[in-house]
């Protein structure tokens, strides 16, 4: 991994990446090719691509080995917990021997669906395999924070992301103190989310990386075309401006800061 020192001296301060967009997402409707150039043009020069299920890491692969901006994740997301099966963590490890990636994910848990046994087992697999291959954790936690954080408590050897982080102060101190990053997404961008915002203006920027979660959440302001609600890679610009405003930083000050969080983290 590069030394601090010599990331800092390689980044354009206009530089962007965005630490967590699934490209590879139907609904987008288009060769990601296109959003890749239209995210480029404003700035985001490379893209994390986490993985859902066994069955997308194929697509995954194809797409990061025909795009060099594109950074492959692979893991099993809570969601399909029932759909992975009893050998999924095993078919993982198998994968992960012959497929480069800068992370397992994504992963976590989720109180919002059922099967909480079976989510915990499944998540406890994967931080395993962190530990035995060395990659960062692009963890989801949704109604699960404080049941993510004593799942990694005790757990040496372990690092990561909580993609679109939406928990208070306190929670993402504690993420912080077990080696985890905390992931900006588009929800600070509207003003009635005063909690997460408040949030995140009181972490330190060398804890945070950009995120558009895309097709998920679009950032206020977004353009309303024939799809509002799929959200795009190119958007990222807008949550770097308002995490700036938050921070009372300049939008190139967030740009070199976050990228270079996310270098170091993915180590790309």
């Amino acid at each position: 991994m590069p030394a601090a020192d010599q990331i800092e001296m390689q980044i354009d301060p206009l530089r962007l990446i965005d630490s967590h967009c699934h490209l590879d997402d139907p609904r987008f409707q288009c060769h990601p090719g296109r959003l890749l150039a239209a995210a480029q043009q404003v700035g985001v020069s490379d893209i994390v691509l986490p993985a859902t299920t066994a069955a997308s890491w194929p697509g995954i692969a194809e797409i990061a080995k025909n795009h060099p901006g594109v950074h492959a994740a692979y893991g099993l997301h809570p969601w399909f917990v029932d759909h992975h099966g009893d050998e999924a963590i095993n078919r993982l490890s198998r994968w992960l021997e012959g497929h480069p990636a800068v992370a397992i994910g994504e992963c976590g848990l989720d109180f919002s669906r059922d099967n909480m046994a079976a989510q915990q087992q499944l998540f406890a697999g994967q931080i395993e395999l962190a530990q035995q291959t060395g990659l960062p954790l692009i963890v989801h936690a949704h109604r699960s924070l404080d049941k993510v954080i004593q799942c990694l408590r005790g757990q040496p050897g372990i690092n990561g992301v909580v993609h679109r982080f939406a928990g208070s102060r306190q929670q993402a101190e504690q993420l912080i103190e077990r080696g985890f990053l905390i992931g900006v997404a588009a929800g600070i961008t509207y003003p009635a989310n005063k909690k997460l915002r408040c949030t995140m203006a009181a972490l330190p920027l060398e804890t945070l990386l950009l995120e558009s979660d895309a097709p998920d959440l679009p950032p206020q302001g977004a353009p309303t075309d024939n799809a509002p609600e799929i959200n795009r890679p190119e958007w990222l610009p807008v949550t770097l401006t308002a995490l700036a405003e938050l921070l009372d930083e300049s939008p190139a000050e967030i740009a070199r800061r976050t990228t270079i969080n996310c270098r170091r983290l993915f180590n790309i």
